[in-house]
């Protein structure tokens, strides 16, 4: 996790992320406050929880914005990861290999798969498990086509790490195009969540159905509402006999009493407050993570 090193309102995601909106009633500094609060809050939770967290920290200095958001220019693959390529020029500095050295000095063994850094100079883009929601157990990415989430590179992501590719596009409420698969779709070890709504071509919904549907997984249908309270951005951590699911406040609070029990079936859930990051961000709990394989 990356500890909000210059967190604010960035108008160039803004253009495509509708879950982004200013907070007017506040500073610049009591906007990176208010985040370092919850960030540091959310690790707290976490560690009681029984989670090892490894922190890194940018410097203030390059003036990153939503560098608390790490998973869209890293993913872990085993003892591999990849290096993304990032749509906001604006973001394309939170890239930084010296984390990499201190993951592995503390226990690790991470060696670099692939760096798709080039692939930004013609402007194509996949933006990590902001872009794709892998099923590890099955070895099947899934993948909603935006502006940030391009086919090509994505079919290439899933030859390099050996998955199977699916695609399709999703849509929110106002009919424009959702910019992650994260936020309508989250994959744990006994349950797909997935809002199937947003799919609006029949033939690729149905595609994805069947897909979800073979791996004998409970599957939650959240609505587009729910999505749009970031139900879709959570993410399930831990091992079997301490299984954890990260959701924030907001994106519980809109789940029902049943969507609750499936969730919490092999899993504890922790609802964690991070409105300002949520709001101002545009990007919940999932987004924090760039979960260690």
């Amino acid at each position: 996790m990356i500890k909000p090193s210059s967190f604010g309102y960035n108008e160039d995601t803004s253009k495509d992320n509708f879950f982004q909106s200013k907070v007017d009633n506040m500073s610049d500094n009591e906007i990176q406050l208010a985040a370092i609060d919850e960030f540091e809050n959310m690790c707290s939770i976490l560690r009681e929880n029984g989670i090892n967290i490894i922190v890194c920290e940018n410097d203030k200095s390059k003036n990153l914005s939503d560098d608390v958001f790490p998973n869209n220019w890293i993913s872990f693959h085993n003892d591999k990861y990849v290096i993304h390529s990032m749509y906001a020029e604006s973001r394309r500095k939170e890239k930084n290999k010296s984390f990499i050295d201190k993951l592995n000095n503390n226990g690790f063994n991470y060696t670099l798969l692939n760096d798709y850094t080039n692939y930004e100079e013609n402007d194509v883009f996949l933006e990590g498990t902001g872009s794709v929601v892998l099923d590890r157990t099955n070895k099947v990415a899934y993948c909603s086509i935006s502006k940030r989430s391009d086919l090509g590179l994505f079919e290439k992501f899933c030859f390099d790490i050996g998955y199977t590719p699916i695609t399709f596009t999703s849509y929110d409420s106002k009919g424009g195009i959702v910019y992650h698969t994260n936020v309508m779709m989250s994959i744990g070890d006994d349950f797909i969540l997935v809002c199937l709504e947003s799919i609006v071509d029949e033939d690729e919904r149905k595609k994805v159905k069947e897909s979800i549907e073979s791996t004998g997984r409970n599957i939650i249908e959240i609505d587009l509402k729910q999505m749009e309270s970031f139900a879709g951005n959570l993410l399930q951590l831990g091992e079997k006999g301490n299984k954890i699911i990260v959701i924030s406040q907001l994106a519980f609070s809109s789940l029902t009493i049943n969507q609750k029990e499936i969730l919490s079936s092999e899993s504890k859930i922790l609802n964690i407050p991070i409105p300002i990051i949520q709001k101002c961000g545009g990007g919940s709990v999932r987004c924090m993570i760039a979960e260690l394989i």
